[in-house]
């Protein structure tokens, strides 16, 4: 019998357009981020996902008092 997966131990990933949206930039700029190694990205094939946690890191670093 198979177990059943524990939803809160694993995060859903981020489409590359939710990131966009909550960046509030266009898919063009955020592949750019991507290309420059700013920002980690899964990839299964041509899937691409974000982390949630990765795309926190990101706008925490970037974060200006």
């Amino acid at each position: 019998m198979k177990k059943k997966t524990d939803d809160a131990a694993l995060p859903r990933l981020l489409t590359l357009q939710d990131a966009a949206d909550i960046l509030n930039t266009s898919m063009k700029t955020l592949r750019r981020r991507i290309d420059a190694g700013e920002l980690p990205v899964i990839r299964d094939g041509r899937i691409v996902r974000v982390h949630p946690r990765d795309l926190q890191r990101y706008i925490s670093a970037r974060r200006s008092l």
